[in-house]
């Protein structure tokens, strides 16, 4: 798997492809913008002072974790948004968090590492304890912790003269969406316009009660919009 690596100062960077800050999200929100414009959306830390990056990371001694297996600080936060926690289950959630990691930085330290490497850290849905199965790219995952918890993490890191690194994949989200006539099956390859046959419609997974009301319906994705309508006038450049 292709891993991309962002220091920690994605929480103050401008955010593009997920939600608009309200009340109800405000504790794992880390875009400040209310309105539902995406690419105007933007994040902020008021008071704190960046954190320089090292001279060269393969310098480092990185501890890289799954947050979710690593250590529950908080066990309230658990099931805070989707099913799938069992510890008795290696394939479920077991409850790792970022208040459990904060406590755990000096056992790190300890072992001699400069820095660690966690899981991604947006919005997953049931049971994905691996993080990478994102619904958008702004919420927190609840069950890892809030947007506090999490900076409180980076300080402790750095007040321990270490770094933090998040894992971030922005290739995939979620599977949200099947090909007509294939929700449990491969389809086979189509080009654009293929003879008698278009392209396949994409059908949602979900209940459409269960998805997103944003300003192009319900979707999926709250920020990821998608139509089936058809262009007979585009053809394939690869």
């Amino acid at each position: 798997m292709t891993v991309a690596l962002v220091i920690l100062s994605l929480l103050t960077a401008r955010q593009v492809d997920a939600a608009p800050h309200t009340p109800e999200n405000a504790p794992w929100n880390v875009n400040f913008e209310t309105a539902h414009s995406p690419h105007d959306y933007y994040g902020e830390w008021p008071g704190h002072t960046y954190h320089p990056s090292p001279p060269d990371w393969r310098a480092l001694s990185i501890y890289q974790l799954l947050t979710d297996r690593f250590a529950d600080g908080e066990p309230r936060n658990n099931e805070a948004f989707a099913g799938g926690f069992d510890v008795r289950d290696m394939t479920f959630r077991h409850g790792g968090d970022f208040k459990g990691l904060t406590e755990k930085l000096p056992y790190i330290k300890g072992l001699g590492c400069e820095a660690i490497w966690i899981s991604p850290i947006f919005q997953n849905g049931d049971n994905m304890y691996h993080q990478y199965a994102q619904h958008d790219f702004t919420l927190l995952d609840r069950r890892l912790g809030t947007l506090e918890e999490l900076r409180n993490l980076t300080n402790t890191a750095h007040s321990l003269g270490m770094y933090v690194l998040v894992d971030v994949v922005m290739n995939h989200m979620d599977n949200e969406f099947y090909f007509e006539g294939h929700q449990s099956s491969s389809a086979p390859f189509r080009f654009h316009g293929d003879g008698a046959n278009q392209e396949y419609k994409l059908v949602p997974r979900r209940a459409e009660e269960d998805m997103f009301e944003t300003p192009a319906g319900r979707q999926p994705y709250m920020d990821f919009w998608y139509n089936n309508t058809w262009d007979a006038s585009a053809s394939y450049q690869g």
